[in-house]
């Protein structure tokens, strides 16, 4: 399994959480011991992300998207 580094995550979530994203928020900030933490972690938010931001009028649906896809290249996630 791959991992992501905790620093990435936590950018990741609060910029998600910043854009308004309510799953992000109450996601756990990560702190692990090495300063990793799994990838799929990170693909998880991004989906929730993506799924709760797809639910909104445009605008802010595709402000959402690219919230998410800033946040994808922050954890150097290429697919989720």
């Amino acid at each position: 399994m791959a991992n992501i580094k905790s620093d990435d995550y936590n950018k990741a979530k609060a910029a998600l959480t910043k854009a308004g994203s309510k799953t992000a928020a109450k996601s756990h900030v990560k702190h692990g011991t090495d300063g990793t933490c799994p990838a799929d972690h990170g693909k998880k938010m991004l989906q929730e992300a993506r799924d709760e931001f797809n639910k909104l009028p445009e605008p802010a649906r595709k402000a959402g998207r690219d919230a998410v896809v800033s946040a994808a290249k922050l954890m150097g996630i290429t697919s989720w």
